[in-house]
């Protein structure tokens, strides 16, 4: 079995994946908060850890628990309600009705579960007061809060230093805490507002606590894998983290991964700049696929920067592959994805699953990716009047080995001629093959300046040329 190495938030180090139970790998992610359409950043821990889950049930065989929870109990939730004259469930299923339509044409697979909030509000409740027995929560004016300096381990994932936290801030203290760390696990609602009865308020859960519940409910109280965007390091799951070691004495998940940031042409996402970018409008113009190669094209751990460029070159690396499909064509006779090679590829020999096996190395798995199209792509030239069984064979397996290998990435997954019927206007790989050819012509030629002309000319498309003692490969970047 191949071991995976994972980035260890809690550790800030480079480890091996053990699970707790190599029967039942347990993974949790934070969903989405149901009042509006994800933006674009919100859809890359979405497809990195929609990754991460297919790596996970490639190498234990299928024995994963994937679970995304939905957050459907906010302020922002109520706000929105409230402005669009509908009431909040009439929100929250029409906006989770869209989450998974949008998900869904980014090719992200299902989770084992997706628990609502609101569902759960009573396992939310036997949480807080276990808290509230073992002396680790208190009640206030109908408020129940935890009380952070008691729990030692706080501050164990941010590394944040809590008499620090404290003097650099600048909130304004509310009456009826203790400390002016503590947070929120229970608080009496608003007339009008979302509310469910309780000893303490007729009041609805804080923020964390509904992450505590959900994932004990369904993984157990210590499970392998919490992940989530760095964002949320601080203050939720450091909070979720305190719920759990002063309720049930131990580690939430044994490893915490953080995605990076995502920015627009360089620039932070925020209303006052008007560049949110929402998953459906986003949509509307692009294909799922171009979307998540982008947001594969860097490490999840790096910030990623959204640009016209980078959604171009997507494109372009996405012409490239499906046009080594399409080159395979006329080469595979009678054959489909349920023959026996198909079936009996091996994942131990894949280097996309070596790749991302090292910490999720999705950059380093999609130039594999290519690599396997350039030997589709130099197959075919130099077979193009000289096709035989051999030949045959050597595609298919090429085929096989390309189609396997990116639906490990979630990729791949569309009908070749549909998706050039959705990309006419793209510069295809002929056109490609077509300059490198006029630019091979003028070398020979010694037109130096007219070859120099072609090369800028690719780059400016995101192609880049090598020339080897093969001949001429390119690939996007």
């Amino acid at each position: 079995m191949k071991t995976i190495k994972l980035y260890n938030s809690l550790s800030n180090s480079l480890e091996d994946f053990v699970p707790i139970d190599p029967q039942n790998v347990r993974m949790y992610a934070c969903g989405p908060t149901v009042y509006a359409s994800p933006h674009i950043g919100n859809a890359r821990p979405i497809v990195v850890f929609d990754v991460l889950f297919r790596l996970l049930n490639v190498i234990y065989n299928n024995k994963v628990t994937f679970v995304r929870n939905i957050t459907d109990v906010d302020d922002k939730i109520n706000n929105k309600a409230h402005e669009l004259g509908i009431s909040i469930r009439e929100l929250t299923d029409k906006v989770i009705d869209e989450f998974h339509s949008n998900i869904s044409k980014l090719n992200v697979c299902r989770t084992t579960y997706e628990p609502r909030a609101t569902d759960h509000i009573q396992e939310m409740l036997d949480i807080i007061q276990i808290l509230i027995d073992k002396g680790y929560a208190y009640e206030a004016e109908g408020h129940v809060l935890f009380r952070v300096k008691k729990l030692q381990q706080y501050g164990i994932l941010s590394k944040r230093d809590i008499d620090e936290m404290i003097a650099g801030s600048r909130i304004e203290i509310a009456p009826y805490k203790e400390d002016p760390m503590d947070f929120v696990l229970w608080k009496p609602s608003e007339k009008g507002m979302p509310a469910w009865n309780s000893k303490y308020s007729s009041g609805r859960p804080g923020w964390h606590i509904e992450c505590s519940a959900m994932s004990a409910k369904y993984l157990g109280k210590q499970f392998d894998i919490h992940a989530g965007g760095q964002d949320l390091m601080f203050p939720h799951h450091e909070n979720e983290i305190a719920q759990n070691y002063g309720a049930f004495g131990c580690l939430m998940a044994n490893y915490w991964l953080h995605n990076g940031m995502l920015l627009i042409d360089g620039q932070k996402m925020s209303k006052s700049l008007g560049n949110i970018i929402s998953l459906e409008d986003i949509l509307k113009t692009l294909n799922g696929e171009v979307i998540r190669y982008v947001l594969l094209s860097s490490h999840y751990q790096k910030t990623l920067n959204w640009t016209d460029q980078a959604v171009h070159q997507a494109k372009q690396a996405l012409n490239r592959l499906y046009g080594a499909l399409k080159k395979c064509e006329k080469y595979i006779k009678r054959y489909s994805e349920n023959s026996d090679d198909y079936k009996n590829y091996k994942y131990n020999e894949s280097n996309v699953i070596d790749a991302l096996c090292n910490n999720l190395n999705t950059p380093l798995a999609l130039t594999y990716l290519h690599k396997i199209a350039d030997q589709i792509y130099k197959i075919d030239d130099d077979n193009k009047n000289n096709i035989n069984n051999d030949n045959d064979i050597e595609i298919r397996k090429l085929y096989t080995k390309l189609k396997t290998e990116a639906s490990y990435l979630g990729l791949l997954n569309k009908n070749v001629s549909d998706w050039f019927k959705q990309y006419p206007n793209s510069v295809s790989s002929e056109e490609i093959e077509r300059l490198i050819t006029e630019r091979a012509t003028a070398k020979k030629q010694k037109d130096f300046q007219k070859a120099d002309n072609i090369r800028s000319q690719l780059l400016e498309m995101g192609i880049q040329i090598e020339d080897t003692k093969f001949g001429t490969t390119w690939r996007t970047i």
